[in-house]
């Protein structure tokens, strides 16, 4: 069960026992793969370049065994429960923190980036899904409390390093500043982080065009998709939409 209230006020909370071992490994499995395609599809120099080693990018599009978190019962309730009924999936990454290394994301960011304002109602909601223990000692991620409720970031603050066990989902607020931990363990740390936003903010991968019309036919992922809030390409296309909609 998700905690609201201390979703509301401190900007995160943490969900027991989302996914099994048996899931945990499979993803991770996946994610191992997807990343070597990746790294040769875009070069590992490349990608050093421009600080995207130890992310995979979009992994749904690589294996559809990813679209099952994006159907989950009890995550799809806690969303509803944050932003109502009409939200779509902005973007879904996996960070990969290795031991001893400096990860890109070690650094104070908000996830809605850009932005120095406050809402009366969350935007976005994350949910990060644990795929090991997380803690202080491997890079867990650290926050600043309440900080979704300032317009910028703070002078001085307070921050805290959220511990969590494998399979474990940690939601929170997109306008919340957060940021990876540094992992002084043996083992690299793995999560998978969704970020799902009011219609009117933009996708971080056009997701209808990249999956060129696949599971836009199936109700729940065809709106978190993107399907039904996408731009429309003139009046025509426009209004053909609509008139589609309205003779199903």
């Amino acid at each position: 069960m998700i905690d609201l209230k201390e979703f509301s006020l401190q900007g995160y909370t943490v969900v027991k026992n989302i996914l099994s071992s048996d899931e945990i490994n499979i993803l991770k499995d996946k994610l191992n793969l997807i990343q070597r395609i990746q790294i040769n599809e875009f070069g590992k120099d490349n990608l050093e370049k421009i600080n995207e080693l130890g992310s995979i990018r979009c992994p749904l599009l690589y294996d559809d065994y990813f679209i099952n978190l994006l159907k989950i019962p009890s995550i799809i309730e806690y969303i509803e429960s944050i932003l109502g009924n009409y939200y779509v999936l902005s973007l879904q990454n996996s960070i990969i923190v290795e031991p001893n290394k400096t990860h890109h994301q070690s650094f104070y960011h908000r996830d809605i980036i850009h932005q120095d304002f406050t809402s009366s109602k969350p935007l976005g909601v994350n949910v990060y899904f644990c795929l090991d223990d997380y803690s202080l000692s491997n890079g867990g991620t650290t926050f600043i409390p309440k900080s979704h409720l300032m317009e910028k970031f703070p002078k001085a603050y307070k921050e805290e390093t959220l511990e969590a066990k494998a399979g474990d989902v940690i939601f929170f607020n997109s306008m919340i500043y957060h940021k990876a931990g540094s992992n002084s363990s043996n083992n690299s740390r793995y999560g998978i982080n969704h970020m799902y936003v009011l219609p009117f903010i933009k996708q971080q991968i056009n997701l209808p065009l990249a999956l060129d019309g696949k599971y836009s036919n199936e109700p729940i992922l065809n709106r978190i998709l993107g399907y039904l809030s996408k731009e429309y390409n003139d009046v025509l296309d426009f209004r053909k939409t609509r008139y589609n909609k309205l003779i199903k």
